[in-house]
């Protein structure tokens, strides 16, 4: 899920000038604004207990602090509601301090960033071991966009995909790390017996998946033997909970299989209570 402060909503236009990624995104026409008490107010309607939440990474750090604080605000005022993560420029200036500030406060996880608008290269483990190890340090795993290389082009796909995310995993087999939007089909590739091991540490989220698949991808993950390693995720408020449920009535998972993907594979990534 992604919430947005209000300063953020007012100063859009300034902002969109020296973000060119944030411009291109606000001004889709499937974008949508979204505060915290509007979350609360859906998940209230599908009977969601909780949900990840961040903001939007900036390649500006001090815009990524204005995103944290309120996210972290928003977690505390929430009271488990809300579950933080934070957002950094990776290669800015205090970011890896940042990184530790918000984890201090109580952000699990760092994302999710962008590497295509914040100017990173995730398989370059000169660009990200920064990063990590700052993570590691705070117990944190870290959600990246990706996206798949293939089919239609729209705002805010980026060019890190498959590729890109395997290195990561290769170059930090040790930290956790989710691929947004079905990791750009990474996870086919855990059917292979050397890949599966490198990427032992991925999971993937299903963020915008009405946009980009038929329900029966759900199925190929299972069968690929990664269905302990998908996550449920939104993109609200561009995309609403019913247009997952609608997908999931259509997808032939068991029960068992549909607590795994909407709540019981992220408890793999949160901290023990």
């Amino acid at each position: 899920m992604h919430i947005c402060p209000p300063e953020i909503e007012r100063e859009r236009k300034k902002i969109s000038e020296k973000e060119p990624w944030f411009g291109g995104m606000i001004n889709s026409k499937v974008h949508k604004w979204g505060t915290a008490e509007s979350l609360i107010n859906h998940m209230d309607l599908h009977g969601i207990k909780s949900s990840l939440v961040t903001g939007f990474a900036f390649r500006d750090q001090g815009l990524c602090r204005i995103m944290n604080d309120y996210v972290l605000d928003s977690a505390r005022r929430c009271m488990g509601r809300i579950i933080p993560l934070a957002v950094v420029s990776p290669c800015a200036k205090g970011s890896m301090e940042e990184i530790l500030r918000c984890a201090e406060l109580g952000a699990v996880g760092l994302g999710e960033l962008f590497p295509d608008g914040q100017d990173l290269d995730i398989s370059d483990a000169g660009q990200t071991w920064r990063m990590v190890g700052t993570c590691m340090e705070a117990g944190m795993f870290i959600l990246f966009h990706t996206a798949e290389q293939v089919g239609h082009q729209y705002i805010g796909k980026g060019h890190t995909g498959p590729v890109e995310a395997a290195a990561f995993c290769m170059n930090h087999p040790q930290i956790k790390v989710v691929f947004a939007h079905f990791g750009g089909g990474l996870w086919a590739y855990e059917s292979m017996p050397e890949m599966k091991l490198a990427l032992s540490n991925a999971y993937y989220d299903t963020a915008a998946w009405p946009w980009l698949y038929g329900h029966k991808v759900i199925e190929g993950i299972f069968a690929a033997g990664a269905g302990s390693k998908i996550l449920f995720g939104s993109d609200w408020p561009i995309l609403e909970f019913s247009r997952y449920e609608k997908l999931l009535s259509l997808a032939g998972l068991s029960p068992g299989q549909k607590e795994m993907l909407l709540f019981d594979n992220v408890r793999d990534l949160l901290p023990a209570k």
